[in-house]
């Protein structure tokens, strides 16, 4: 996001000037996050001074979980961005949660901080310290983006707590409504601000998460701290999960062979042109011309028609034969070799994965439609529209089989047509996110099934 200038109309939406209306304020925020990063900095360098082995042995087996040699090659593989995501949510969590075994005895990290002893600090870089140490890790769920401003979250472990406003700008210009992650929340002047920490999951993850913390605190007898613990672990352990696994890529499967997709490739060198174009024009199953190229084609039963072969002049004296699978690749290449004979001479054979980088680096980009945008997103709408429309009715594997007005009167199934409607309003933000306009509505939807937002 661009850095707003001081004569720029303020972001908040009073229609005055930066310098007039939140400048001062944003100048304010911006030296206590300052002092408040310093307490942080000064209050880590402080633990791992004192208590270098206490500090390494509670982040490897309480935050990391005694990582096997595969999880910790996976930590150390982690991009830059999530390796200081990482660095960020372990200080947080020592400076907040971690109990360091000193000789013996399980002890807070901000009680050896924070007491006697501990690290200089100023009045404000203390009392942040302590609102960490005081709120809880919690998992959150968005229910309004007012961009340059702030959220509207709420608390999906304790749902009987009301939704609260959060002063946020940044995190505004990426989240979307119905987006999931644990935070910290904290109490600063006079309004709750996200802490620091973040642990993004995706929505379906978030869910497994809640469940099981909800599963574990069944069986507890509502000791606060103990509460706070299990909360804090699960929320800790789902979000490194989610960043450290090895997400296999979808399999591609040709449509007409079955065969797994390989982009197929084989090249020749021609001798005598002339005849081989003769040879080609004579097959009543090939199509184009030396200067278009040939496309070799299968008759489907209803009538249509599909390639099974590429044929592409690249030089002088060099043909390219491209074919969706090494299968189509050597038939191509055994009836080439019935029909052409002597006209060319095989030489080599290229196979690419169409999932590899090397696949997306050689992709062409989609040239830009002739229809003009604003009359795009209104087809976009009238189809959206005519789809959601019918959408209530239909039958949804999602739920067993049910359609959703049907669900919904199931008390087991509702909750699922609650994250369905979520998931359409999520993917709406999204597609407007990377094409502009503005977000189908869906709340037609929720209203006709009798159910709030």
């Amino acid at each position: 996001m661009d850095k707003i200038g001081r004569n720029d109309i303020c972001s908040c939406g009073s229609g005055q000037k930066y310098k007039k209306c939140c400048l001062a304020k944003d100048d304010l925020s911006a030296s206590r996050r300052r002092e408040e990063e310093h307490a942080i900095q000064t209050a880590l360098s402080w633990l791992e001074e004192r208590y270098p082995e206490e500090v390494g042995a509670v982040v490897h087996y309480d935050f990391m979980d005694e990582p096997d040699e595969e999880r910790t090659e996976a930590i150390d593989d982690l991009s830059p961005r999530l390796e200081k995501a990482v660095s960020v949510n372990i200080g947080e969590w020592l400076l907040a949660d971690a109990e360091l075994d000193i000789n013996g005895k399980d002890v807070k990290a901000h009680n050896l901080i924070l007491g006697k002893g501990g690290p200089p600090l100023t009045a404000h870089g203390r009392n942040w310290l302590q609102e960490l140490a005081n709120r809880p890790l919690s998992l959150y769920e968005v229910r309004e983006v007012t961009k340059g401003k702030g959220l509207i979250l709420a608390d999906m472990v304790r749902p009987d707590h009301p939704p609260v406003e959060i002063r946020e700008k940044a995190a505004t210009n990426f989240l979307t409504v119905w987006d999931t992650f644990g935070a910290r929340l904290v109490w600063q002047d006079d309004s709750f601000v996200m802490s620091g920490a973040v642990y993004p999951m995706e929505r379906e993850t978030a869910l497994d998460c809640l469940s099981e913390i909800k599963s574990e605190l069944e069986h507890e007898e509502g000791d606060p701290a103990l509460d706070r613990y299990i909360t804090t672990s699960i929320i800790i352990d789902y979000w490194l999960d989610s960043i450290l696994e090895t997400k296999p890529l979808p399999e591609l499967v040709d449509a007409s062979t079955g065969d797994k997709l390989f982009l197929t490739t084989d090249h020749y060198r021609v001798t005598d042109w002339q005849e081989f174009e003769r040879i080609l024009s004579e097959q009543d199953d090939v199509d184009g011309d030396r200067d278009e190229g040939w496309n070799r084609f299968v008759e489907l039963e209803d009538g249509r028609c599909r390639s099974s072969a590429s044929m592409v002049q690249k030089g002088s004296d060099s043909l390219e034969v491209f074919c969706r699978t090494p299968r189509l690749a050597d038939e191509a290449r055994e009836w080439l070799g019935n029909i052409a004979r002597d006209t060319i001479r095989y030489k080599i054979r290229e196979v690419v994965d169409p999932r590899s980088e090397k696949a997306q680096e050689s992709a062409k980009p989609l040239p830009e439609p002739d229809i003009p945008k604003h009359v795009q997103r209104q087809i976009i709408h009238q189809y959206l529209a005519k789809h959601y429309e019918t959408w209530i009715e239909i039958p949804l594997g999602a739920l067993k089989g049910k359609s959703p007005r049907e669900a919904v009167k199931d008390k087991k199934l509702r909750p699922a047509v609650v994250e369905l409607l979520k998931s359409i309003d999520q993917l709406e933000a999204r597609r407007i996110e990377q094409t502009g306009g503005e977000p189908f509505d869906v709340t037609f939807l929720w209203e006709r099934l009798g159910l709030k937002r």
